[in-house]
């Protein structure tokens, strides 16, 4: 019998590779669409797509009927903005879509969350899923992604949860990569400590395998949460070095110090919230943490209860955005 999936965020950039991997198997996928031009793209990829969006769940709610397993992947994947859109559009609809599916009495609910909701201000290294969270994430992001995980860990449900914690998440049309490179061309690219903080990523694809392992052999977990990872860990500056150079780019050797860029990035944070500017900060606190904060990451729990290991590795997958952009 096929298994019936319906997942948000199908047209994203994690959600296509998802969809992907899980029509390799024998499944039936209903994907949310928040517009014709989603809902196309969904067609394309032999989804069937459910026309609505995070906010009136109440309207499509009983397209989860029969269904399986529920993947929500859909989230404002953004670092700055007002705490009313990330509590809106990560925590509110998580909680809704949560309960909905249990309602409705979906079998198992996976939700993509984040490493951020551990970055505060000190390194995460050799840590594992029993980390205890901090008083407040450095971001709007992490924060609102922190409060649906303890939501969905504090509910008692018949329904069956995954937590998944992706890092940086790379791969053939990351967004993250042109924003490097615009800041490069403009001249506003600097490592910060000389890039010397370790690092973690996770290729696209390992990411969907994750998701697809979650589904094929953790039916029985509960409440687990799972970081995952390339299982690659490097310094930020020998990763995103070779990541750059995909674009025939050579990063400067502009170089700043944590502290330095920690004093400007709150002191222009300061600035947009005072004068109420509406463009993105050139520097934000998150900025800094991303490429200034050591993160070591010990996934033996994902490798032993769902039986992950990457399925790309760091050299095919430079490759692979080589390819995709000459």
């Amino acid at each position: 019998m096929k298994k019936k999936i319906f997942i948000t965020g199908g047209t994203g950039f994690l959600g296509q590779e998802v969809i992907k991997r899980l029509q390799k198997e024998n499944v039936e996928i209903k994907g949310l669409a928040r517009s014709q031009k989603s809902a196309m793209l969904l067609e394309e990829m032999n989804v069937r797509p459910v026309i609505g969006n995070m906010e009136n769940i109440s309207e499509w709610k009983n397209e989860l009927q029969s269904q399986d397993v529920v993947i929500h992947c859909a989230a404002p994947v953004e670092f700055w903005g007002p705490w009313s859109k990330f509590r809106k559009g990560i925590t509110d609809a998580t909680i809704n879509l949560f309960t909905a599916s249990e309602q409705i009495g979906v079998k198992q609910f996976i939700f993509i969350s984040s490493e951020s909701v551990l970055q505060n201000k000190k390194d995460l290294i050799d840590i594992d899923e029993t980390e205890p969270y901090p008083q407040e994430p450095n971001s709007y992001y992490g924060k609102a992604k922190m409060l649906a995980e303890k939501y969905i860990r504090n509910t008692s449900s018949q329904m069956k949860s995954i937590i998944i914690r992706p890092t940086f998440i790379w791969g053939k049309g990351v967004k993250a990569l042109d924003t490097i490179i615009n800041k490069i061309q403009s001249n506003d690219f600097m490592w910060i400590d000389q890039g010397k903080a370790m690092f973690e990523m996770v290729h696209v694809k390992n990411v969907a395998q994750a998701i697809y392992l979650a589904i094929a052999n953790g039916i029985d977990k509960d409440k687990g949460i799972y970081f995952v990872t390339d299982d690659n860990p490097q310094p930020v500056r020998s990763f995103l070095t070779k990541l750059i150079q995909t674009q025939s780019v050579e990063p400067p050797s502009k170089n700043i110090s944590k502290s330095l860029a920690l004093i400007l990035a709150n002191i222009i944070e300061r600035i947009w919230k005072i004068f109420k500017i509406k463009s993105i900060p050139p520097i934000t606190r998150f900025d800094v943490a991303f490429v200034a904060m050591s993160r070591k990451y010990n996934i033996s729990k994902i490798k032993k209860d769902l039986q992950y290991k990457p399925i790309i590795n760091e050299m095919e997958g430079l490759k692979e955005i080589k390819k995709y952009n000459d």
